[in-house]
């Protein structure tokens, strides 16, 4: 469901044809327990500069938007526009610096949108602080698949060696396997599903399908993406949905969860073996991920098609989004200035 023209301004929702997965297969203590031993497996798999390297304990004050959920992980919740731009300078963080120096960025665990920033009136400051605080949870939610896309790739060379794979391994894959809906046995096709998506792309249509942030669904259930669900799923109703129809738009406890959700969706659906193939392909030709070419893949993303993937492409030059493609995550985890 695209909600968004180019100038940043949320319209009307319209009907535009969503593909996407009907189960709400993390919870939010799952997603917690999930993303801790996730932590650890980062900080002993990969290199210096790309994983966690220090633990942060909030403090516990009234007044502050931060809840503690272990001391490794931390959640920000309700933060004002104003207070996430304190937190962004106080953390040396800026979008524009990551653009041309490729400075890491910063961790940040956000569980809604700043509430106040529908209200923002500069277009282009809004879209500013859209990106970035979108851009960390993408590099996050793709780290996560880059560490079981390298346990992949060594299974793949233990068996291409003659070499038996061991029980615990098998029972990995075996799990693997069912959550990207491929198959235990080819694990060459399920490398072309285990894979990370450009993050000029993920902001592209972020931005499009959230209104850059202020659409009634991202707003209230954390739905940045307009994935669909199930009448019986949980989501919330389009104020336009036809008469008769019965789906909704599927909603999230977090925005971390509604990028994983976003990333399976095109890793596993049929609609998208376009876009896994153009994206295999790629890495076959030992090139580097192209967010604006791999847009093509995505046609079948919403009912307006190749109008669509122009929208997308569109989003990505005006916003100079490209050169994010290029961002790492670094070491250190934005605080919450006390509100």
């Amino acid at each position: 469901m695209t909600v968004t023209q180019e100038n940043g301004v949320a319209d009307t929702p319209g009907r535009s044809f969503r593909l996407g997965s009907t189960r709400v297969w993390l919870g939010l203590f799952a997603g917690f327990a999930g993303l801790v031993v996730l932590l650890a497996v980062e900080m002993t798999s990969i290199p210096a500069g790309r994983a966690p390297a220090v633990r942060y304990t909030p403090p516990v004050r009234s007044g502050d938007g931060a809840v503690a959920v272990t001391p490794a992980v931390t959640f920000i919740v309700h933060p004002t526009v104003e207070g996430l731009q304190a937190a962004f300078d106080s953390a040396a963080y800026d979008l524009e610096e990551t653009r041309r120096k490729r400075t890491p960025v910063p961790r940040l665990r956000l569980v809604m949108l700043p509430r106040d920033l529908p209200d923002m009136t500069d277009i282009a400051e809004r879209k500013t602080v859209f990106l970035s605080l979108t851009l960390p949870l993408i590099l996050e939610a793709n780290a996560r698949i880059v560490v079981e896309r390298r346990r992949l790739r060594h299974a793949i060379e233990r068996r291409a060696a003659g070499h038996k794979l061991p029980q615990d391994l098998k029972d990995w894959l075996a799990g693997l396997a069912k959550r990207y809906k491929g198959s235990a046995d080819r694990l060459d096709a399920l490398l072309q599903r285990v894979d990370t998506v450009p993050p000029s792309l993920v902001l592209a249509q972020a931005a499009a399908e959230s209104g850059w942030g202020t659409s009634r669904f991202a707003v209230e259930g954390n739905a940045i993406f307009g994935q669909w669900t199930t009448a019986g799923g949980r989501g919330l109703v389009p104020l336009e949905r036809p008469d008769g129809a019965t789906y909704k738009i599927r909603s999230f406890d977090r925005l971390i969860d509604s990028v994983n959700a976003y990333l399976l969706n095109l890793n596993t659906h049929r609609s998208y073996r376009g876009f896994r193939k153009m994206r295999a392909a790629m890495r076959q030709a030992g090139k580097p991920l192209d967010g604006a070419k791999l847009a093509g893949g995505l046609s079948r993303y919403s009912e307006t098609g190749e109008e669509y993937v122009g929208l997308l492409r569109g989003i990505i030059r005006k916003n100079r989004l490209s050169p994010l493609d290029r961002a790492t995550l670094g070491d250190t985890l934005i605080e919450l200035a006390r509100l």
